[in-house]
């Protein structure tokens, strides 16, 4: 890899401890662009969650705390179009998936001053999972 060349948006950051199960709170699919950048009608290019790390939240029910109050965490689901499209968001909300086989990556975070890769995000590809599963 030429350091000139790298495209940070494509990093894997390796010194990061990922939790190994998930919660997701929140879903959004967003779609893929034109040039002209409209939206294309019925598109999905990744879905974006916020999740809990679901061995966390069950020590904390068992305790009797309250989980609402545990961080989340930035999550995007990628793969082939098709495979996105079938998930449906109301489905996935209040699930816990694995993380195994999650990248952690850079996340673009807009500002008041432009924007910047500010965090961290967990990427999984889920055309990956389904392909293995068969």
């Amino acid at each position: 890899m030429l350091l000139g060349k790298a495209k940070l948006a494509e990093a894997i950051i390796s010194n990061v401890v990922a939790p190994k199960n998930a919660t997701i709170q929140t879903v959004n699919k967003s779609p893929r662009y034109a040039e002209s950048g409209e939206a294309i009608r019925g598109s999905v290019a990744k879905i974006s969650c916020q999740f809990v790390d679901s061995d966390l939240a069950k020590i904390i029910q068992k305790s009797g705390a309250d989980t609402s109050e545990l961080k989340t965490y930035p999550l995007e689901l990628i793969g082939n179009e098709q495979d996105l499209i079938d998930i449906s968001a109301s489905d996935l909300i209040g699930s816990e998936i694995k993380l195994h086989d999650a990248k952690v990556m850079l996340k673009w975070e807009q500002g008041r001053n432009g924007g910047g890769w500010r965090g961290l995000k967990l990427v999984l590809n889920i055309s990956d999972s389904v392909n293995e599963s068969e």
